[in-house]
């Protein structure tokens, strides 16, 4: 598809929508129960619709996939496998992510 023939998506409509389903879906909840079926319809399409949201390119910036390695796409898809296969390995990545993301930064400041 080129640039012409593109259909255009107006963010703001798709976040309309995503805030609607989810209000509707909250609303479903407090009237009625959360265990009602529309209830949980309207609270998986507002979240799939904020999804979309959030991918969405805008004028002054692209679409969040744009600069995605594909590499780190293998990685997240293998690393939630590996997650929900075995769940209890799930405490040792948030170890060691956490002492990464607390040391990393102070090693790369102390270098400079």
């Amino acid at each position: 598809m080129t640039e012409s023939n593109r259909p255009q998506v107006n963010r703001v409509l798709v976040a309309v929508i995503a805030v609607g389903c989810l209000l509707t879906g909250i609303a479903i909840a407090v009237v009625d129960s959360p265990n009602n079926f529309w209830c949980g319809s309207f609270v998986r399409v507002g979240l799939l619709m904020s999804a979309f949201w959030i991918g969405l390119p805008s004028k002054g910036r692209a679409a969040a996939w744009a600069d995605l390695n594909p590499w780190w796409i293998v990685g997240i898809a293998a690393l939630l496998l590996v997650i929900v296969r075995r769940p209890r390995i799930l405490l040792p990545f948030l170890v060691v992510a956490v002492v990464l993301g607390v040391l990393v930064p102070k090693l790369t400041r102390s270098l400079k």
